[in-house]
């Protein structure tokens, strides 16, 4: 065993528990102890190599460690606060994914719509305007209005495939 190693085995354990009882993180607190005697080794020829001094090293070292990790963290949290940032759970992230499937499937066999249906179309069910809103601002009669309307949900329950059906139910409520 070599004097890296003896120091090591000698003073991680205590380093540990120390940096714990900053952080209260035992995966944190030995990557921080962990962190320290690298950055010990690496400059060990420019230190003094007596057992108070490397002790002392350590701890102080670690201490300093653990203080700039808590400071992070309390500035990752302020952000994340100001910013309103809350994590989905699975179930919701799953719900967007199929929301945006679904979407896109129904832009797309829009896209393949005649050029009227797809303007009465859109104007409808996307834009939410009622048939006498869609009459007035394309100067139609209401019958076409109505007459497009159909022609273009056929289209799309034709060509949308059946998994989506119950979400463009809801959807278009």
């Amino acid at each position: 065993m070599g004097p890296e190693e003896k120091l090591f085995r000698q003073h991680y354990k205590s380093l540990c528990h120390f940096a714990w009882k900053f952080v209260g993180e035992s995966s944190v607190a030995e990557d921080l102890v962990q962190e320290a005697f690298i950055t010990f080794f690496r400059e060990k020829q420019r230190m003094d190599e007596s057992e108070n001094f490397v002790r002392n090293y350590l701890y102080t070292a670690v201490r300093f460690s653990c203080l700039k990790y808590i400071r992070h963290e309390k500035v990752k949290e302020k952000y994340w606060s100001q910013v309103g940032f809350t994590e989905e759970d699975d179930y919701s992230v799953e719900l967007s994914i199929i929301h945006t499937e679904v979407i896109n499937e129904v832009y797309r066999i829009i896209q393949e719509m005649p050029t009227a249906c797809q303007q009465i179309f859109k104007m409808g069910y996307l834009e939410g305007l009622s048939n006498l809103e869609i009459t007035e601002k394309l100067q139609i009669s209401v019958n076409t209005v109505k007459t497009q309307k159909q022609r273009g949900m056929k289209m799309l329950l034709d060509k949308l495939h059946p998994e989506f059906l119950p979400f463009i139910i809801f959807l278009l409520k």
